[in-house]
């Protein structure tokens, strides 16, 4: 009867002892799933956040607050550089806003250079379509060549801190400058193509998925640096390439200059569909 008793206090034992055992575990592995989930909620998050897309706000210009760059100080008479600013280039749809000194990596030829002093000027878009390609042209007083001021893909209302094409003019304060031409194209519209191209970013990564069931034989995605002050970093437009994007597949680029914190997707291209 003892030993009867004996293995029923036992077994009793062992079975709360159990009970014991695998209610740690429970708890241990539900606080462990619920750290996990939070886990996964931040990431969830941030990458939400890397890929939210950025885009200029055109009315919150502050040209004192762009990056590296100090704009030239007008004289007694209101001119700087000999020049009344904004300066609105007739029939171009044009205004130069600013005219000054950038320090900073120099991005127009896309070598990333570092410069200490690059003339440069703030050119605003005034009309109510892109401007795809632009050139504006000074020339020193007391000098006979012109200095290039040469710009892409300015949406209508923006505005682009645009440095001397070659890196190799610098500023002066003393200098006087004179507008002698500019050229000016422009489109009605452009296309992000969100019917048949799905575009998400991380960090330098682009990606694209093709929407279709056809094979898209090139894909271009253009964008442009945002810098501080709402405004783009250079007159130049960065140009990712895509190629043999399949129907309903995606394809990654890993690139030299795109970044979700300061980049602008502005167009997409797409060729050669079979």
């Amino acid at each position: 009867m003892k030993k009867i008793f004996l293995i029923i206090i036992s077994t009793i034992l062992i079975s709360l002892i159990g009970l014991g055992v695998i209610g740690y575990y429970v708890e241990k592995d539900e606080a462990a799933q619920a750290q996990k989930n939070k886990t996964e909620g931040t990431i969830v998050k941030e990458e939400d956040k890397e890929e939210s897309k950025l885009y200029l706000d055109v009315d919150k210009l502050d040209i004192n607050k762009i990056e590296g760059y100090t704009p030239a100080k007008s004289n007694e008479e209101g001119l700087v550089a000999n020049m009344t600013l904004p300066y609105s280039i007739p029939n171009k749809n044009l205004d130069i806003l600013s005219i000054g000194q950038y320090e900073g990596k120099f991005v127009e030829d896309g070598s990333d250079d570092k410069k200490d002093n690059v003339l440069a000027i703030v050119v605003k878009n005034t009309s109510d379509k892109t401007i795809s390609s632009g050139e504006i042209k000074l020339r020193k007083i007391g000098t006979s060549k012109s200095i290039k001021f040469i710009f892409t893909n300015l949406k209508a209302g923006s505005s682009a801190l645009v440095m001397e094409s070659t890196g190799e003019v610098n500023f002066n304060g003393e200098d006087k400058y004179v507008y002698i031409s500019s050229n000016v194209n422009t489109e009605d519209s452009t296309s992000l193509m969100e019917d048949k191209i799905e575009v998400t970013t991380k960090d330098k990564n682009i990606t694209v998925k093709n929407l279709t069931n056809k094979n898209l034989n090139t894909v271009y995605v253009y964008y442009k640096i945002v810098t501080d002050g709402n405004c783009y970093l250079g007159g130049i437009t960065y140009r990712a390439k895509f190629e043999n994007v399949k129907g309903e597949k995606s394809v990654t680029a890993d690139t030299l200059h795109f970044s979700n914190k300061n980049s602008e997707i502005i167009k997409i291209e797409q060729f050669s569909t079979k």
